[in-house]
């Protein structure tokens, strides 16, 4: 069970990760309509910066958690024990 929990952990952080990604793109598209080159994005922790270097930015974190999202999904495919069939019981015809 804790196997399958920090994978759906890190799959729950990657979509909020690309949630708030598209959210922010969203908004870089706008300012891009509005001011058009000239336009500024301002990043809490890294400052202001231009739009092309906001959109490169936003772009690899989408791309990084895409492949987060997938590679969790398939890690939680992964840690679930295989299903045992009982191959006599559906050959069986009776």
């Amino acid at each position: 069970m804790m196997a399958e929990a920090k994978w759906l952990i890190l799959f729950g952080i990657a979509c909020y990760g690309f949630g708030a990604l598209s959210v922010t793109a969203d908004e870089l598209y706008g300012i891009a309509q509005f001011y058009g080159t000239n336009g500024v994005y301002y990043f809490p922790i890294i400052g202001a910066r231009g739009l092309w270097d906001a959109w490169v930015y936003v772009f690899t974190g989408l791309g990084f958690c895409f492949f987060l999202c997938v590679f969790s999904v398939l890690m939680l495919q992964r840690t679930k024990p295989p299903v045992k069939r009982d191959i006599q019981s559906e050959t069986r015809t009776e």
